[in-house]
């Protein structure tokens, strides 16, 4: 007759509602205390200050030597060694970049400017194809990315005999180096056992 009832369980949602009034509270906390004043996302001065940094000197060492490399007129270097032409002159020290690069190209009309750092400045000098040191000999260079083998006739001028499928990119840095320098070999099997060894 009389029904016992289950009395009503308060700890689930006391739980909740303890639960729901932390969270309120800590984000309420976190806006109060976090501070509203929002600063630009660039300073006017920082700005500035970079733009006067650029306007200044490039920064040359004092002992920033100037090199040469020969280069062939597809680009592959014709000299293994370069050779220095000199240390900058003294005026340049205090110069820009462009400055620099506007008297470099003045003083050397006929080379290229390949790279500027603070302690060497890299040039390059393009050199006819025809080469007599190596007349009557074959050669491997980079030809679009691919070893090209190369004959040259008792004048020094450059025929193309076989254009290769191996890729310069695909081959070791050491290689590759080795490659843009020019290999220079006095037969045509000399040539092609060198291209063997480079595609295994």
């Amino acid at each position: 007759m009389f029904e016992r009832k289950e009395p009503f369980q308060w700890k689930t949602p006391i739980l909740i509602l303890t639960g729901i009034l932390v969270l309120s509270g800590g984000i309420y906390v976190g806006i109060k205390t976090r501070k509203v004043e929002e600063k630009p996302a660039f300073n006017n001065e920082i700005i500035n200050e970079e733009n006067e940094k650029t306007k200044d000197s490039f920064e040359l060492s004092e002992n920033c030597e100037i090199w040469l490399y020969n280069r062939s007129e597809e680009g592959s270097l014709i000299n293994s060694e370069p050779s220095m032409i000199g240390i900058v002159p003294e005026e340049l020290l205090d110069k820009t970049k462009e400055e620099i690069r506007t008297y470099l190209s003045e003083k050397y009309p006929d080379k290229e400017i390949d790279s500027i750092t603070q302690h060497e400045i890299v040039l390059s000098e393009k050199a006819p194809l025809n080469d007599v040191s190596r007349s009557n000999k074959y050669s491997l260079e980079v030809e679009d990315g691919f070893i090209g083998l190369y004959k040259y006739d008792i004048n020094g001028k450059r025929e193309l005999i076989e254009n290769t499928e191996i890729k310069l990119d695909s081959l070791p840095q050491s290689v590759q180096e080795e490659i843009q320098k020019g290999v220079v070999v006095d037969t045509q099997d000399d040539a092609y056992s060198r291209l063997e060894s480079f595609g295994s």
